[in-house]
């Protein structure tokens, strides 16, 4: 089987994917070990096809430590603990700065900067969104994605409304969906937009309800080099009483504080919501096609961010190469060059191998039925097609409805960078963010005023802004 793969990978290489994958300037590594956790291929779905067809193309031993998804990152950290250390892993955004900034990641910037890599980028916005002190110790691979308004398209038609481009039109048409509601729902049926929460429980806190936030931020921020509290920044005072006069006028989830996506998405299908902030791409089909059931006339429809706003683009996913590796710049040229080389080795691992997770139909790369589901095909290996960080922009064949909801949240999203890496505010975050979202539900249901919620809410949290402010801005 690996020889027919290396001699699949090697005709491609033939057919002008890439001009070489032979990098003579480097010692070649005999082996790498790589760790990672769900995003690649599950061991009974066919991890080994990506794994394959690395070491076809390559010729070396591919060593793929894969533990399970909810186990990753305690046996990431057990595996620094321990010594046995990978090669190369993939790692959040936390444990990415806090392995850097105490020497356990190897800084690829100077191999960046000289590599193949930087110039098919498909811009450096995603590599700035990275840095670290102005050094790069993680290679993006993957746009982080993020989230963008859906809305019931068909009852825009029946209403005879536009997608929303301000905020006034955002508000009259959650008004419209409820009290001239072309299903003929009643206004207490209909949810004129649901979310998982007023806040988000990670980073960015803001992400769901974009609609509401426009340039404020519960999180803590960068503001003019310094970190601060945003939830006691002016602007946030602002994003408060938008929410509260749409929640007083029975625009937004009555149930919001207590919903979870999955709730919020079981509420959509149903047919009872208008407006949805939910995840770009694929999940445009997925709301489409377990609402139609329910509603076979539904139409699900992707908008523009408000004027006054933006789409949120999370960070990159990022691989990391370890600093105990003996062999840096040859693991630089055989992993991370492959990742992002827009031919065969990209192709590997976002595809996985011909015949084996896609086919080709007329030029264009069709996903195959997965191992574990023959109803259900692969959508990726390992690296999202959707979502690359390169110029390549490989053919391949999509649900309908995601191409355009990829596009339109990549044209009006904006990219946000790391979050601190205070290790107090890692201790802390849980509580801070329990706090944080404590005031914001009270003052969004008029338990407090917007001036009392907010000072209550800077006396409690100065204990802990004290610490963490100090270790950020240390």
């Amino acid at each position: 089987m690996k020889d027919f793969i290396r001699l699949t990978i090697l005709s491609c290489v033939v057919i002008g994917l890439v001009a070489s994958v032979a990098y003579a300037e480097v010692e070649k590594p005999k082996s790498i070990t790589f760790m990672v956790g769900g995003t690649w291929l599950l061991p009974e779905n066919g991890e080994e096809i990506p794994e394959e067809g690395y070491e076809a193309l390559t010729g070396i031993d591919l060593i793929l430590n894969h533990p399970p998804h909810n186990e990753y990152f305690q046996k990431l950290d057990l595996a620094f603990a321990t010594g046995d250390v990978p090669d190369v892993f993939v790692s959040d955004a936390s444990r990415y700065m806090r392995l850097a900034k105490a020497g356990a990641l190897y800084d690829m910037t100077e191999l960046y900067e000289n590599s193949r890599m930087k110039d098919n980028m498909v811009n450096q916005d995603f590599v700035e969104a990275s840095l670290i002190d102005g050094r790069l110790y993680g290679i993006p691979y993957e746009r982080g994605n993020g989230t963008l308004l859906y809305v019931r398209g068909d009852w825009l038609e029946k209403l005879g409304l536009d997608p929303p481009k301000n905020y006034e039109e955002f508000l009259n048409m959650l008004r419209a969906f409820k009290h001239n509601n072309p299903d003929g729902l009643k206004p207490e049926e209909v949810i004129p937009i649901t979310a998982p929460g007023l806040a988000n429980k990670e980073y960015p806190m803001d992400i769901y309800f974009r609609e509401f936030y426009w340039d404020a931020t519960p999180d803590y921020i960068l503001k003019d080099g310094e970190w601060v509290d945003g939830m006691l920044e002016p602007n946030m005072k602002d994003a408060l009483k938008r929410m509260r006069d749409a929640y007083a006028e029975g625009l937004i989830d009555t149930e919001i504080i207590t919903n979870q996506t999955s709730t919020c998405r079981d509420k959509f299908y149903s047919g009872v919501v208008g407006a949805f902030n939910y995840w770009a791409g694929y999940w445009a089909d997925r709301l489409y096609n377990n609402t139609v059931p329910n509603v076979p006339h539904v139409k699900v429809v992707g908008v523009p961010a408000l004027e006054e706003s933006f789409y949120v683009e999370r960070p990159p996913g990022l691989m990391l190469m370890s600093s105990q590796v003996e062999n840096p710049e040859g693991i630089f040229e055989y992993w991370m060059e492959l990742l992002n080389d827009m031919g065969p080795g990209q192709n590997n691992f976002t595809f996985g191998v011909e015949g084996r997770s896609y086919e080709m139909v007329d030029g264009v790369r069709v996903f195959l039925p997965t191992k574990v589901n023959p109803d259900v095909p692969y959508n990726k290996v390992f690296i999202n097609p959707a979502l690359v960080v390169t110029k390549w922009k490989p053919e391949f064949k999509m649900d309908p409805l995601s191409p355009a909801s990829y596009e339109m949240f990549q044209k009006y999203s904006k990219q946000y960078g790391l979050p601190s890496d205070s290790e107090k505010l890692s201790e802390l975050q849980v509580e801070i963010n329990v706090i944080k979202m404590s005031y914001i539900s009270k003052i969004v249901f008029a338990e407090l005023t917007i001036e009392d919620g907010l000072q209550q809410y800077a006396d409690e949290i100065q204990k802990y802004n004290e610490v963490v402010l100090a270790d950020m801005n240390k």
